[in-house]
């Protein structure tokens, strides 16, 4: 029951009725606001057409509810919604979820407990939250619980919708400045939902320009790598679809040569060998000749390039990995060489990849998805939670695909490449601000794709940056791949506990967690004080001196547990660990506003004043307030056992107060 829940897809691929019709409905998943659901109100979503659609809804609203409304959907039919919502007055979720807050995780800082409790409350009435990794730690705390799986399992879909909802707003903030027509605005926004319910595309083009302009947003690497994964499946599916038909519907063909090619193709798409090379090159020759777009023999031909034969070994998965592709460079030589090779199979050998990404109407539609066999089997298999065979889409976050994962893959690497591949003048036209670095962006989801070395580095949890990594590349390998079971979610830290074998709540992963929500995750803001923190106590070289986003979690940790005590929303910005066994339990850390050290602190308010009066240490000694506050600072010094690191941190406190003084 609960894989049903779970894996629509996969447990309709998992039965004897993969060969039947599935009845196909336009249906749209929305999250309702704990207080909407509750009290009443609107709620606005896109239709696969790129129009908008408002609906009433009527208090009091329950989960799985849903709403037929006449005629907005293709071709005139009717659409299906389900809602889905926190607000349950006999569950009282909320009390629960607080419980297992504040009673199963008694040694985690009253200042965490508080900002679970704040994130819980965004998630529930569906705000975006921008600290992801808090987000991150509460998902964490809920999904190694032993709350009722039916609660986890809506806890989950709320989380997953507060990070779809900067992707939308990317996205329509983007055309608002974008030199397109309205008719083609919504072409892109109508295939933003289709991607949504990870549904096949009706144009390539589209699906081209929407990846470029997720790519090129300042969305965080985390909600890159979510989109990227559901427009790649969504190409596949496309790709999947259009060939399978073309081999199905070919008249020319024998029933046997039928069963042969569909038997070789599958393998392709999953990766798999094959030993019957003659079929294979026939199947080959037979794609070269065939009257379809060109991204579908593209993805075909990348798809057949790669081996993904044993990567249930780790060892054999990351080297693998490691060869098909290291950066954006190496999958453009990768891409030219199965281009070459695959003379036989692109008409033309030397067609520009900007003319792959022109293509426009691929001929499918959710209208025609009902009636094969062979489309049922794709969408169970290949659709992983698609709406279209009974999942939730993109809302119900990581599925893993029980088959084409070699066809995914591809379809990923060649929607980087497209993007990569991207003019400034069609950036200009999508309304992508010249400079915001499309090919920078389009090889960071390049690294949440292909970044499957993390693998070998899960171990190490020690600095922020690279766990934030590890979590990204994780989300996305299990995806293309389809190697990890039981992914229920899109948070990459279950992902990774499943991955060790830690199926339950591991408390060093959990205080691991907790800590990476106090400091920086990514580089501090360029003219910020944290950056200059940052680059400073790099610059001085303090012997045991750490600085974010590569903070040593464990030290922090050790700080967080004895000595040091910040607020909620304070980030660690740098460490100075003086502790005789250099494990973080006593030292000095700066915050983005202030210094702390054990039983002690000093505003840098305090610093900029001490730097602005500039006078000699007789006045000083008239005012009471400074004699007491030069102490502390003398204090900070005098804790430190070297020489060399007292004159840098004096020095870099005059520096942090004239920086002060002028911020």
């Amino acid at each position: 029951m609960a894989k049903d829940l779970l894996y629509p897809a996969s447990a309709i691929a998992d039965s004897k009725e993969v060969g039947k019709n599935i009845s196909i409905v336009e249906k749209y998943h929305i999250f309702v606001p704990y207080t909407t659901a509750k009290k009443g109100g609107k709620e606005t979503f896109t239709l696969r057409s790129g129009e908008t659609c408002s609906v009433e809804i009527i208090p009091p609203t329950e989960e799985n509810q849903e709403m037929t409304i006449k005629g907005l959907g293709q071709k005139g039919k009717d659409i299906t919604v389900v809602f889905h919502t926190l607000y349950d007055p006999e569950l009282r979720l909320a009390d629960q979820i607080y419980q297992e807050i504040d009673k199963n995780t008694q040694f985690l800082e009253e200042s965490s407990k508080k900002k679970c409790k704040s994130v819980y409350e965004n998630v529930e009435e569906a705000n975006y939250i921008k600290d992801l990794i808090a987000l991150d730690f509460l998902d964490y705390v809920i999904y190694s619980s032993k709350l009722d799986n039916k609660i986890q399992q809506r806890y989950q879909l709320a989380s997953t919708n507060s990070r779809l909802l900067e992707i939308k707003q990317a996205i329509e903030s983007t055309l608002a400045e974008s030199e397109l027509t309205e008719t083609e605005k919504k072409l892109i926004v109508g295939t933003y939902a289709y991607v949504r319910a990870e549904e096949p595309v009706p144009d390539f083009k589209a699906l081209t320009d929407l990846d470029s302009i997720v790519a090129s947003s300042s969305l965080p690497l985390e909600i890159k790598r979510i989109y990227s994964i559901a427009s790649a499946k969504s190409r596949a599916l496309t790709v999947d679809l259009i060939l399978i038909k073309q081999i199905n519907g070919t008249k020319e063909l024998t029933s046997e040569q039928k069963v042969n090619y569909l038997s070789i193709y599958q393998a392709v798409r999953d990766g798999k060998k094959t030993t019957d090379e003659a079929t294979l090159n026939s199947l080959d020759s037979f794609i070269h000749n065939a009257d379809i777009p060109e991204n579908a023999k593209v993805v075909y031909l990348l798809a057949r390039d790669q081996d993904l034969d044993n990567l249930d070994n780790p060892e054999k998965f990351t080297q693998t990995v490691d060869a098909l592709v290291e950066d954006a460079e190496e999958f453009r030589h990768k891409l030219e060489r199965a281009k070459k090779q695959g003379a036989a199979i692109v008409p033309q050998a030397t067609k520009m990849l900007t003319t792959i990404g022109a293509e426009t109407a691929t001929g499918v539609s959710i209208g025609s998805l009902s009636g094969a066999a062979a489309t049922n089997a794709t969408l169970a298999v290949l659709g992983g939670g698609s709406v279209a065979a009974g999942g939730l889409g993109m809302l119900g976050g990581l599925a893993v695909a029980t088959g084409g994962a070699a066809l995914i893959g591809a379809a990923g690497m060649l929607s980087i490449a497209l993007v990569s591949e991207m003019d400034s003048e069609d950036q200009k036209n999508l309304g992508i601000a010249i400079g915001t670095g499309t090919i920078a962006g389009a090889t960071t989801v390049l690294a949440a794709w292909t970044a499957a070395s993390a693998l070998g580095v899960t171990g190490t949890l020690s600095g922020a940056a690279a766990i934030t990594t590890t979590i990204s590349a994780l989300g996305g390998v299990s995806a293309i791949t389809g190697g990890a079971a039981l992914v229920a979610s899109g948070t990459a830290f279950l992902i990774w506990s499943f991955l060790k074998g830690q199926k339950k709540r591991d408390q060093a992963v959990l205080r691991q967690l907790e800590t990476r929500t106090y400091t920086l995750t990514e580089d501090p803001l360029p003219g910020s004080l944290g950056e200059f923190l940052q680059k400073n106590v790099q610059k001085y070289s303090f012997k045991e001196g750490f600085s974010a986003p590569n903070m040593p979690l464990d030290k922090l940790s050790n700080a967080l547990s004895t000595w040091l005590s910040v607020n909620p929303e304070e980030k660690v910005i740098a460490l100075i660990d003086n502790s005789m066994w250099h494990d973080g339990k006593e030292g000095i850390v700066f915050t983005e506003r202030r210094l702390i050290w054990k039983n002690n602190l000093i505003e840098y308010e305090d610093l900029a004043r001490f730097v602005k009066t500039e006078t000699t240490l007789i006045s000083l000694l008239s005012d009471e307030q400074y004699i007491k506050d030069l102490s502390k600072l003398k204090d900070v010094v005098d804790r430190l056992y070297d020489e060399s690191d007292k004159h840098n941190l004096t020095t870099l406190l005059k520096e942090i107060g004239q920086k002060y003084s002028t911020v």
